[in-house]
């Protein structure tokens, strides 16, 4: 089946962890696939692209909500000679441009759009493209669409998880240069600064658990992550977007990985998927982020909990292993890329 699939790709944003762990399965299983990327992709590229990606089209984040579309290669588009074509998050896409070649793509190529936006955008430009499928993750988002589209278009297949990846403590500190003595608490990814509440629940524990807190910045340093490693000691911070392969080694090397996220809108926990077979423990802020997620993470309601949470995991405390691979059984790479191949063969 010859696939081409218009998404942010090699880049630190759940979109693109989507379409990469999907995308590549199609790769590995024989498909031919096209990846159309943005040209001026403003999330830290994370990765060197493959010779399915050409870049062609462009996004101007700086006017209401930073999505506004400004240019696209159409020719690169309609030569694509594919039998699907997929859009992932239709809003960050050049939608007026696209717009003017639909009846052209459509008329060689059977359309699906992969939902990841948790409301209904208000740009009259997204509901005039008429697909021949939606994708969306789970309920939530199916109650939300079936208010602006057909219900018999809208299937739900959920988000893809990363592989099981195990590795060792020891291994992957030497590797990445860590203290060995310390346990390690890991954030990381763009505006990395919201996790900065935890901070003083961190501050008290460190006094009856050596601790570091290491950041990974994808966004690079900045003056509010130095004045915080200047008031914590404890803190270390490290720059750029890592590959899911020096991710891992992160996460093999921590003793949790610390996420504080909000959100008004329905949301998938991404950095769940991509992180959960590390065998790294996730504690979260109990939220719209954890709605769908049952034991296979460890949870806090507030900052006092978190530091319970954080002393129970140094003492051993794990997530539900049977619960985790339950999870990550249902909603496996492999599988989830499958059931769009069913998807689009029965269109």
């Amino acid at each position: 089946m010859k696939i081409a699939m218009m998404s942010p790709w090699n880049a630190a944003c759940g979109v693109a962890v989507h379409a990469e762990l999907v995308g590549r399965e199609w790769v590995k299983t024989g498909h031919e696939l096209k990846v159309f990327a943005p040209a001026n992709d403003e999330n830290v590229i994370t990765d060197k692209d493959e010779s399915y990606v050409t870049r062609c089209y462009t996004v101007d984040r700086e006017p209401v909500k930073g999505l506004k579309p400004s240019s696209l290669n159409k020719e690169v588009c309609l030569e694509s000679g594919c039998d699907i074509f997929i859009i992932q998050n239709l809003e960050l896409m050049p939608m007026d441009k696209l717009l003017e070649i639909w009846p052209q793509i459509k008329a060689k190529a059977k359309t699906i759009l992969v939902i990841h936006e948790g409301y209904l955008p208000p740009y009259p430009e997204f509901y005039q493209f008429d697909f021949d499928a939606i994708g969306c993750f789970d309920e939530r988002y199916q109650r939300e669409l079936i208010r602006k589209f057909p219900p018999d278009r809208i299937h739900i297949i959920p988000y893809p998880c990363h592989p099981l990846k195990p590795g060792d403590k020891r291994q992957a500190r030497e590797k990445l240069g860590l203290p060995q003595d310390k346990k390690i608490v890991f954030s990381y990814g763009i505006v990395i600064h919201q996790h900065f509440p935890t901070l003083l629940p961190l501050e008290n524990l460190n006094q009856e658990y050596p601790l570091l807190y290491l950041v990974l910045a994808a966004e690079g340093r900045s003056e509010l992550l130095d004045k915080a490693q200047d008031r914590y000691s404890f803190i270390q911070i490290r720059e750029g977007g890592a590959t899911v392969e020096e991710l891992y080694d992160y996460l093999h090397a921590s003793d949790a990985l610390l996420l504080y996220k909000q959100s008004f809108n329905i949301v998938v926990p991404s950095t769940v998927y991509l992180c959960l077979g590390s065998g790294c423990p996730i504690i979260m802020l109990e939220g719209r982020y954890t709605e769908d997620l049952g034991e296979e993470v460890l949870k806090y309601k507030d900052l006092d909990e978190l530091k319970e949470v954080l002393a129970q995991v140094f003492e051993g405390r794990k997530a539900d292993q049977e619960a985790v691979e339950k999870f990550m059984a249902e909603k496996s790479a492999r599988g989830v890329a499958q059931r769009f191949i069913e998807l689009f063969e029965s269109l």
